[in-house]
């Protein structure tokens, strides 16, 4: 790693900082500007939101009061040559100004996807901080990166890519990773909807529907959803184990059934636990050579045949500038789906009937369940990214998957447009 001597020295070579855009002045989106604007080698140049004065705050609050509202593309983008920074009201402008790479904070899948794809398409290096847009379009937006010149990732700080990043440091110590996963530390209520955690909600400073989508386990299936295609370890059962675990059980209870653990297979899995784990991430681990075994004992990282590694915690929008470091010098992503192992399923948090309107993530209708991405598309499942503002055209019991034959859905929707793309790509064998 060790980005900020480069940065500068890149700096100092092309008289400028590296310019970034961020599409999202709100909690997440306000957080990453101050800190991007912050690191060392970065400025933040361009704020992007529907709402101007969010965008034109977030960036005076993070120390560029030289802000100013130009809607103009080829004003705004003489202002940012000129040193100064602007706010904007379409992200999707974002790619179009002098910007080195656009950040999306947007936390909304259907703004993440077309985000991400004005960037590709404009040769523009591009960071999600959505994770559901990835979930839901990832590998077609990878594979149209990779194909090209510009650089497409999720960027550091959350869980999944945190996580990958504990894989490959096992891998590269020719270890092998058994479970890779996180800690949730909500309460998993599948079936809660807004209304019930309203005073939770104001506790928190939270949207009740943000809230929600941590409290019904929708957020934990996504991130392990994530974590399984970039990985390609698969879900062991629908929706994961999930049990109760403290860090100090882990590899203990993680580890196949003949060991003495809960897993069925001996076959690398996603999964997530309950209890002190959270907010950390970890990799349970076993060397193929039992002077290594021996070693590790000694040095104190386990006592029998399996090893955790855990990382105590995960700083979002803190990280996320590490990935323009790597996206920018190194040329590389911090995180991408490469396969398509799992899918975030759509199912009924209680009966539904014809008629109606899916509010989608967090909302009152349907929580996320993960599984096997071909058994998935055998059912004809609805991903949980797509169902806000599909129309239900039959019931649907508490409990059933959601498919694509019980709704309505908006094929004009550029979101849906691209994942049909990404779904006949991957039954041909092109990508996946």
């Amino acid at each position: 790693m060790g980005y900020t001597k480069r940065l500068l020295d890149r700096q100092a070579e092309l008289g400028r900082p590296v310019r970034v855009g961020i599409v999202g002045a709100g909690q997440m989106g306000r957080g990453l500007v101050a800190q991007v604007q912050l690191a060392p080698g970065l400025e933040v140049v361009a704020v992007a939101d529907v709402d101007i004065d969010r965008a034109t705050t977030a960036l005076k609050n993070a120390g560029r009061d030289d802000a100013v509202v130009e809607n103009d593309v080829a004003k705004a983008s003489e202002i940012i040559r000129g040193g100064g920074s602007v706010a904007i009201d379409d992200g999707l402008k974002m790619p179009e100004l002098p910007v080195d790479m656009v950040l999306e904070a947007s936390g909304v899948p259907d703004v993440a996807a077309q985000v991400a794809y004005a960037a590709i398409t404009n040769h523009t290096d591009v960071g999600l901080m959505t994770v559901e847009a990835d979930v839901t379009v990832g590998l077609l937006l990878s594979s149209m990166a990779n194909a090209g010149d510009s650089i497409y990732t999720i960027c550091r700080g959350d869980e999944p890519i945190e996580c990958v990043k504990l894989v490959e440091y096992a891998q590269d110590l020719g270890l092998e990773v058994v479970v890779a996963g996180k800690g949730k530390n909500n309460p998993n209520r599948p079936t809660d909807v807004p209304d019930d955690v309203v005073e939770e909600a104001k506790v928190k400073k939270m949207n009740p529907k943000m809230l929600c989508s941590f409290t019904d386990g929708t957020k934990t299936q996504i991130e392990m959803c994530a974590l399984s295609n970039a990985t390609g370890y698969k879900v062991e059962v629908p929706g994961m184990h999930g049990i109760a675990c403290d860090v100090d059980e882990l590899d203990k209870k993680l580890i196949p059934a003949a060991d003495g653990g809960i897993r069925e297979s001996d076959e690398p899995i996603v999964e997530y636990v309950t209890g002190n784990v959270a907010p950390g991430v970890f990799v349970i681990v076993r060397s193929p050579n039992s002077v290594v075994t021996e070693e590790l004992q000694y040095l104190r990282v386990g006592k029998g045949d399996y090893f955790k590694i855990y990382r105590p915690y995960h700083l979002a929008s803190i990280e996320a500038d590490l990935s323009v470091g790597e996206a920018v010098l190194d040329r590389h992503p911090s995180f991408q789906s490469t396969t398509w192992t799992s899918e975030v399923t759509a199912m009924a948090k209680h009966d539904l009937k014809a008629g109606t309107k899916l509010e989608g993530i967090g909302g009152h209708h349907v929580h996320g369940w993960t599984t096997d991405a071909k058994a998935a598309a055998e059912k004809k499942a609805l991903p949980i990214g797509l169902a806000a503002g599909c129309r239900l055209i039959r019931d649907v019991k508490a409990g059933e998957t959601v498919s694509y034959d019980d709704v309505e859905i908006d094929e004009a929707r550029p979101l849906v447009a691209m994942r049909r793309l990404q779904d006949a790509l991957v039954a041909n064998g092109t990508i996946g």
